[in-house]
């Protein structure tokens, strides 16, 4: 499959996503009628469309005390995903890994609690373990793994923030410690997978952005406002600040911060499949961050970094970049079903050259309920590619060369992901997972002669929402 298909494919995903005609074309009513309770008790909203609303959610053996809770003002959650994954065959080394991350965290409703009207404060804490397969196996930019956010094994506050809803909610506005990858570039369908490919974000908003990515919150304000019930626009601004990451997140002064990141994004949305029969989602955005880069190739002197050694020349110039990305439900027998065929597709575009990679074009589906009788289950396919910039493929050909080795990255690999989301319990999901890349980097390791040949990758990914099967709300998808 050629570059100009996966442009083609990933644009027909965007035009199936923003296409409303396609319902209207099918007659539906604007708001569908009440759901059986046969089908409303085992469906779980997990993606758009995908399901309906549990009628019985806070079932569980703290039931009743997450109902005295949440009469209170208070919501409690907690959340544990496990992945394991194992490269077979190709990339640097060939190898396993194991890495997870437990959170805990809550929600307070200050109206209830204090009479503030609109206002509700917010705190997570994290803790993450285990070494990833692309840092330390495969070498790859791209995460096989995608809930590897932090290599040290230590508690992170990752969210201390105060939130004032205003105009009957029409204005959102959030501030404190925040990480910028909660709000924006998400698509509700791009969590069914192991890989970081698209889950929360795509792999260059999370990398190439200057975004600040949870559990290592940085200071920041985001606003969100609300001008018809289906769209939305969103910026906000977010400190850029290396040291956080190695932190507990207990530090709250900015002197290490190098600058900051200016996004905005602009959706048009339908998503609540009890009033629609084909939920979507299309989503525009840009960024802008001040935080110096350094450069892929050039060291101080101007000379090759991976030939001559010495510090990476320091680039003092923005980076920016755009992107457009949307999914929607195409196929879904009635409206009280949960069974439903989502495709989703996006493309992010760097708009400077100081990076690993400038552009990601992505696209796939989510199929909800491929067997009758596992009404929640999901089959999922992803593919990606990504294109590196041209100074990164001479840093890897440099540095390569200096070790004996020889040969030059390819400018575009592609990732194939396959999973299969099984819904053990309320709460519980078992995801095994297959990954193919073909014509992979090795920026993640790149002193080595080895040069990369393609990947066949093997993992499974275990998400258990602790509150939910204690009896407590649903986790809200992270980033």
């Amino acid at each position: 499959m050629n570059r100009n298909t996966y442009i083609a494919t990933a644009l027909c995903s965007l035009a199936a996503a923003i296409a409303p005609t396609l319902a209207w074309a099918q007659n539906v009513p604007s708001a569908a009628p009440a759901p059986s309770s046969s089908t409303a008790d085992v469906a779980e909203p997990d993606s758009a469309g995908s399901g309906l609303k549990s009628k019985e959610a806070s079932k569980g053996p703290l039931s009743d005390v997450a109902a005295s809770l949440r009469d209170k003002g208070i919501k409690l959650r907690s959340a544990l995903i496990d992945q394991y994954a194992n490269n077979t065959t190709g990339g640097i080394y060939q190898g396993h890994s194991n890495v997870g991350q437990f959170n805990i965290g809550a929600d307070f409703d200050l109206d209830k609690m204090v009479g503030i009207s609109g206002g509700s404060f917010h705190f997570t804490v994290y803790r993450d373990y285990g070494e990833s397969l692309n840092k330390y196996v495969t070498g790859t930019f791209t995460k096989q793994q995608y809930i590897y956010k932090n290599e040290f094994y230590r508690w992170h506050l990752g969210l201390f923030a105060y939130e004032q809803k205003l105009l009957d909610d029409k204005l959102d506005i959030t501030a404190g410690r925040l990480g910028t990858t909660t709000y924006y570039g998400h698509l509700v369908t791009n969590c069914q997978f192991e890989s970081a490919d698209t889950c929360g974000e795509p792999r260059i908003l999370v990398s190439e952005a200057g975004f600040s990515l949870l559990p290592s919150a940085t200071w920041g304000l985001n606003i969100k406002a609300r001008p018809t019930p289906h769209t939305y626009i969103e910026t906000g601004v977010f400190e850029v600040n290396p040291t956080t990451s190695a932190s507990n997140g207990l530090d709250f002064s900015v002197g290490s911060a190098t600058g900051v990141t200016i996004p905005v994004e602009w959706a048009w949305q339908d998503a609540d499949p009890t009033k629609t029969r084909y939920p979507f989602e299309l989503k525009v955005g840009g960024f802008v961050s001040t935080a110096p880069l350094t450069d892929p190739y050039y060291n101080t002197a101007g000379r090759s970094k991976a030939l001559f050694g010495g510090t990476a020349r320091t680039i003092n110039s923005s980076r920016d970049g755009v992107y457009i990305m949307g999914d929607r439900v195409i196929w879904r027998p009635n409206d009280a079903s949960a069974q439903s065929f989502n495709v989703f597709g996006g493309i992010v575009q760097q708009l400077d050259e100081a990076e690993i990679m400038r552009q990601q074009i992505y696209a796939g589906f989510v199929w909800t309920a491929p067997f009758a009788s596992r009404p929640t289950d999901t089959l999922n396919f992803s593919v990606s590619e990504f294109e590196l910039t041209p100074r990164e493929r001479e840093f890897l050909r440099d540095a390569r060369a200096k070790k004996g080795g020889h040969g030059t990255n390819a400018a575009h690999q592609t990732a194939y992901e396959l999973t299969y989301g099984w819904r053990v319990a309320r709460g519980l999901e078992l995801m095994p997972s297959l990954q193919y890349i073909v014509h992979p980097d090795n920026s993640s390791i790149t002193n080595t002669a080895i040069f990369p040949k393609n990947m066949f990758v093997y993992g499974v990914s275990l998400k258990m929402d602790l509150g939910t099967m204690l009896g407590f709300d649903k986790t809200a998808g992270g980033d």
